[in-house]
C-alpha cells in the first residue's frame, strides 16, 4: 500500500488513478454525445429521409470510434506508467547486487 511519503517523494504515481477515473468519465460523455447525435439523426428523418439515415449511421461509426480510441489512449498512458514502474523495479534489483 503507498503510503503518502512515496506520492510527496515521487517514488509512486497517483496519475494512473486518475487516469481510471478519466477514461470512465470519457466514456460516459461519449456515450451522451452518441446517444444525444441519434436522436437528432431520427429528428432529422422526420424531415428528409436520406441525410437522416447518413447522419444515423455516422453518429454510430463516430460513437464506436470515440469509445475505441478512449480506450487505446487510456492503455497506452497506464503502460507508459506500468513500463516506468517495472523499470524502477529492475534498477533497484540491480542496484541492490
Amino acid at each position: 500500500m503507498p503510503s503518502l511519503r512515496d506520492f510527496l517523494r515521487l517514488e509512486r504515481y497517483l496519475t494512473p488513478s486518475i487516469v481510471r477515473a478519466f477514461y470512465l468519465l470519457l466514456v460516459a460523455l461519449i456515450a451522451i454525445f452518441g446517444v444525444i447525435n441519434i436522436l437528432a439523426a431520427f429528428a432529422a428523418m422526420a424531415y428528409s429521409l436520406l441525410p437522416g439515415i447518413a447522419w444515423l449511421v455516422s453518429s454510430i461509426v463516430c460513437t464506436a470510434v470515440g469509445l475505441l480510441g478512449a480506450r487505446i489512449l487510456t492503455e497506452v498512458v497506464m503502460v507508459l506508467f506500468k513500463n516506468n514502474e517495472h523499470l524502477a523495479a529492475l534498477r533497484k534489483h540491480v542496484e541492490g547486487r
